[in-house]
């Protein structure tokens, strides 16, 4: 299994496969205590874990277990893991076909050996989803004079792009929204701040003026992250099923 935010052709571009490099990384990671997602092979369940040791002579890392045993068990019988973090707002992400139960004291933690390569991905280059219209995505922006509704017409783990109608209000660019919501159809609803990066016109087919801007995710935790990773890899995977 593997979570796939660039395209095949695209990702030598962004792979780190010196050894000294990928140890720096994980470093910094388990010094900063970054959330980190595990991912079983099936796609569809993850656990919240942190790094909590880099032996790169032993040729290992250790990761906290979770509390529910039966995703523990999941992602030890699982043929291939990947994992994927958040670094100096940069996504970090590798698999392993290798993660086995292990001790660190007292506490029961997951074993993988130390990755040969890993993927690094500015924000900027994040894979960006376009929304559906069927099932379409909504996000309330918390503006000065009251919650404005707008659609999500694409989004990534950087930002998101929407649209309201003109009436409903303007924004601009430079503009800072804190305590906006965002829903994610099967997925819920989460509060999010918002950096307004640009902003333009549309005019629809019947006539009547929209407004359109891109905007930037401010400081998202972690949790919330990978709720938006889940969405767009469930969605873009449903898509490709379709056409299989």
């Amino acid at each position: 299994m593997k979570i796939e935010l660039i395209s095949t052709d695209d990702r030598g571009r962004y792979l780190v496969s010196h050894a000294a490099e990928i140890e720096r990384i994980l470093r910094e990671v388990m010094d900063e205590k970054y959330i980190v997602a595990l991912y079983g092979e099936n796609e569809k369940q993850f656990l919240l874990s942190t790094l909590v040791a880099v032996e790169p002579d032993k040729g290992y890392l250790l990761f906290e277990q979770g509390v529910d045993n039966s995703m523990n068990s999941l992602l030890l019988s699982s043929k291939e893991c990947t994992f994927a973090t958040t670094h100096d707002q940069v996504h970090i992400q590798f698999s392993s076909t290798n993660i086995e139960s292990a001790k660190l004291g007292q506490e029961s933690v997951f074993r993988v050996p130390m990755p040969r390569e890993i993927l690094r991905l500015q924000r900027r280059e994040y894979y960006r989803l376009v929304t559906s219209v069927v099932n379409p995505v909504k996000c309330h922006i918390n503006t000065s004079s009251g919650l404005m509704e707008s659609v999500v017409v694409d989004i990534s783990i950087g930002g998101v792009g929407v649209l309201a109608y003109t009436e409903d209000g303007y924004l601009k660019a430079g503009d800072v929204f804190h305590g906006c919501r965002i829903t994610l159809p099967g997925t819920g609803e989460f509060a999010v701040g918002l950096t307004v990066c640009a902003t333009f016109d549309i005019t629809l087919k019947n006539g009547r003026l929209t407004h359109r801007a891109g905007c930037r995710f401010i400081d998202l935790p972690p949790s919330v992250e990978t709720a938006i990773q889940r969405y767009i890899i469930q969605v873009d995977r449903e898509r490709r099923a379709r056409y299989v």
